[in-house]
């Protein structure tokens, strides 16, 4: 039996050497495979990341451009507006602002929605709480020679009734979202800021949808760069900036026994207003008080000389010469020897200047996001 079993070994290992080359064949084909299979899905997944990180760059806009010159129309433009110009904040400007270091952009950006608005800045004695008064058609704010309002303002025309919400109120208003972003300046400023819901009467200038804001009278004494209050408890320059910022149209008054700038104005022109001088309407009010035209020239070119300290222009901004409305019944029939009526003309231009304003909203809303 010996030789039977070793015969039947040897068959078994020349068969298993037999078999050897074809078995170490299919091994190198399956590797083979196997590596093959490997790379073409490195390659796919590779191919579908490259896609996805392309989908992910490309911006997905909420909304269509659409062919105006082709004959499409937009149903409600303000609303598709405002979508825009969300959707650009939100996913471009938002992200750069968060990575840059002190987030530039951070008080820059627009919250809708916002109600169009006109701010009334001045001296104090310049008239501004009268002129609101005649556009209101009603004694609403106080007037007087010294000051007599020492807080931010808001008069908006409202169908139902007289209604005054304070600081905190409003601050949390659903039809004014940006003033949430005045939380910061603080307690202080939040005691000096209110809201004047106002039913006018029916012959009344004033449009609903529109809103002034009135602001205390700045003082013409110096102020310490140092102190940030100023004297009013406040970062009373930075409130303005931010007013100045979101509104339609800044009325500047002055007054001819004040046309210089210096001071508080001064720092408020320079500071707070500074490149917002697209939307001014710089008013030397109360020409009236002058007796003759050697007062005016002396006013008008001291105001003029003034501004062109902390405007830069070459040329003379344009300065709206008025008085205003109803002093002829107040003072009594009173010889003139300037031409009032050129100066009521020029007051209705101003009237017509804040009843544009909210034509003007969305033109500066596209404006504000261009420059940031």
């Amino acid at each position: 039996k010996q030789p039977s079993i070793r015969s039947n070994r040897c068959a078994d290992i020349m068969s298993l050497q037999a078999m050897w080359p074809s078995g170490r064949s299919e091994l190198k084909e399956k590797a083979l495979g196997t590596v093959l299979g490997l790379i073409t899905f490195a390659g796919a997944g590779g191919l579908l990341w490259r896609w996805r990180s392309q989908r992910a760059r490309i911006l997905n806009r909420p909304f269509a451009l659409k062919d105006l010159a082709g004959g499409e129309t937009v149903e409600d433009p303000l609303a598709e507006l405002t979508r825009v110009v969300t959707f650009l904040q939100d996913v471009i400007i938002r992200p750069l602002d968060a990575r840059l270091p002190g987030k530039p952009f951070e008080h820059d950006l627009l919250a809708f929605p916002f109600t169009p608005m006109v701010l009334v800045v001045g001296n104090h004695s310049a008239g501004k709480s009268t002129f609101i008064n005649r556009l209101l058609g009603t004694s609403v704010q106080e007037t007087g020679v010294a000051p007599t309002d020492d807080g931010f303002t808001v008069l908006q025309r409202h169908p139902t009734g007289n209604e005054v919400e304070d600081g905190p109120t409003l601050l949390s208003c659903p039809e004014n979202r940006p003033f949430k972003e005045l939380q910061r300046f603080g307690q202080p400023f939040w005691g000096h800021f209110r809201r004047k819901k106002l039913k006018l009467p029916e012959d009344s200038m004033m449009p609903y949808g529109l809103q002034i804001v009135d602001t205390p009278g700045m003082i013409d004494m110096p102020v310490k760069s140092e102190s940030m209050a100023g004297g009013r408890g406040y970062n009373f320059l930075e409130v303005v900036r931010w007013f100045a910022k979101r509104a339609d149209l800044i009325l500047l008054l002055f007054d001819p026994d004040r046309p210089g700038t210096t001071g508080e104005s001064l720092d408020v022109l320079t500071r707070s207003m500074a490149g917002l001088d697209h939307k001014f309407v710089i008013i030397l009010n109360k020409v009236d008080q002058l007796d003759s035209s050697v007062d005016f020239a002396r006013a008008y070119g001291t105001l003029g000389w003034a501004l062109s300290k902390v405007i830069p222009r070459k040329d003379i901004p344009q300065i709206y010469t008025m008085y205003n409305a109803g002093v002829e019944q107040e003072n009594g029939v009173r010889q003139h020897k300037l031409p009032l009526e050129a100066f009521r003309q020029k007051r209705e231009e101003v009237v017509q200047e804040v009843l544009r304003a909210r034509t003007r909203h969305w033109d500066n809303v596209i404006t504000a996001t261009e420059d940031t």
